[in-house]
């Protein structure tokens, strides 16, 4: 999607305008400079730390209003609950809990009841909601009090002290001043003694994907839910993860690329990026991966010894070649830390010994046992998610090269035999395919995507029969 102008040797140049003193003059010509397309990347996307992203809309905005009131709807609560009266009971509870409150509060408290509904039971929670709307009705019908009344009677007392707060009549239990006392208190005592409280703050997206997950759902769904999750996630330059409704969310571009790369290595020490690659993704100490650089870069740019007529020596250019090849060793090191591949081939064995399985595999028979595998190392829990969900593509790709690759010399000779064979013969040669009817036949001893293929071409011979005219 990114592009570079003709220029540019990475998209570092493209969002990263060059300092002239003055912003004004800095932006303008940093945009002259572009090119056509590279311009659009500029404009269109924006940089928030190392990572490129981009907002995009919808092409009908709802209000957010509207937005956060879809949970508190009918047609939501029939979705969920699954049975129409107790979704219009449900949401004539909800009314009355929220008929103060804003869209915002009518979101929190549906999410919470749909949620207790999904562990506790339907009837159970809206037993409860009927009970909680009745209590807020009751109070509706006390006496009103002033806000100054309550001010006074229930503010004006000392919270340092250890005295708590008493309702002063038994007989007005449910009045809402008793109600604000004891909340006061309890706020009170959380808070007593220099004390903080905090809890986590309910997640239901995660405990969506954990109910998915433990519920056996197959690969296609979870990746359709971490795809439908990520869509509603934005990243700013913090970290921090702001949910935005469905109208308008930011999708990630890609990432700033680093300020050096192995082309900025010297000649003689770009075998190095490679060899740092590989220690870091079979696991080796991060110290030693840095101990083994330090001693190759001592011996292929030497500061100072004697050379071969005695006399000692000093090289400042081999001092500064030192300098800028740990510089860019370190860029790269940081860049597979970064890298979600190779941190999983660093820190999961298992990872690792399938993944180097299925690139190594010539045979597509190979990758599906090594899938099979996985798929039960997944089960038992010593392969996350995620790095399953990786290996199933590095499957794919690796299948498709397998399946797209020039056929062996005996596979090629099988499929012309097909493609000039009378009927008979590919009455024989369908028996002979089949099992274990004629384990001496050549086709048995192929991989299993040349077999395939092998196949296709005998079903697609017997379908446009009569035989094909050989070539002059």
């Amino acid at each position: 999607m990114l592009s570079t102008a003709a220029l540019t040797r990475s998209n570092r140049g493209i969002f990263t305008p060059r300092d002239t003193g003055s912003p004004h003059n800095s932006l303008v010509t940093h945009i002259s400079n572009l090119g056509q397309i590279a311009r659009l990347d500029f404009e269109r996307c924006r940089v928030a730390g190392e990572v490129i992203y981009a907002v995009e809309s919808d092409a009908l905005p709802v209000s957010q209003q509207d937005e956060e009131a879809r949970i508190g709807a009918l047609a939501y609560a029939l979705k969920k609950l699954g049975n129409a009266e107790d979704a219009a009971e449900f949401i004539r509870c909800l009314n009355e809990i929220c008929e103060d409150g804003d869209a915002r509060c009518r979101q929190t408290v549906a999410s919470y009841y749909y949620h207790e509904s999904a562990e506790r039971g339907t009837s159970d929670i809206l037993k409860e909601m009927g009970l909680l709307a009745m209590q807020l009705a009751s109070f509706k019908s006390v006496i009103e009090v002033s806000e100054t009344d309550v001010t006074t009677t229930a503010f004006d007392k000392d919270f340092g002290g250890e005295a708590s707060f008493v309702a002063d009549d038994e007989d007005k239990a449910d009045n809402i001043q008793s109600f604000v006392r004891e909340e006061v208190e309890t706020i009170r005592r959380m808070t007593r003694g220099r004390r903080r409280s905090a809890c986590f703050v309910h997640d239901e997206y995660a405990e969506w994907l954990h109910d998915l997950e433990t519920s056996g759902a197959n690969i296609e769904d979870l990746d359709d839910a971490f795809a439908h999750v990520d869509s509603l996630n934005q990243y700013d330059e913090g970290g921090a993860i702001i949910v935005m409704s469905s109208h308008e969310r930011t999708v990630a571009c890609g990432c700033i690329d680093p300020e050096f790369t192995a082309e900025d290595l010297p000649e003689r020490a770009r075998h190095l990026a490679g060899a740092l690659r590989r220690d870091y993704a079979s696991g080796i100490r991060i110290e030693d991966i840095r101990d083994e650089i330090n001693a190759q870069i001592e011996i292929i740019f030497p500061v100072s010894g004697r050379m071969g007529n005695g006399e000692r020596f000093y090289s400042y250019a081999n001092r500064e070649l030192q300098h800028l090849t740990r510089q860019v060793l370190e860029a790269i090191l940081d860049e597979c830390e970064q890298d979600f591949h190779l941190r999983a081939l660093r820190t999961n064995r298992a990872y690792r010994q399938f993944h180097k399985t299925i690139r190594g595999a010539k045979d597509t028979k190979v990758i599906s046992d090594a899938m099979k595998q996985a798929y039960e190392a997944r089960q038992a829990g010593t392969l996350p998610l995620k790095h399953f969900a990786a290996l199933k593509a590095a499957a794919t790709l690796q299948r498709e090269r397998l399946q797209s690759a020039r056929l062996s010399p005996a596979a090629f000779q099988l499929i012309n035999e097909i493609n000039f064979a009378s009927a008979a013969r590919l009455r024989y040669l369908s028996w002979a395919f089949y099992g274990n009817n004629q384990p001496a036949h050549p086709v048995h001893q192929l991989s299993a995507q040349e077999r395939s293929r092998a196949w296709q071409a005998l079903k697609a011979r017997r379908e446009n029969f009569p035989p094909l005219r050989k070539a002059a």
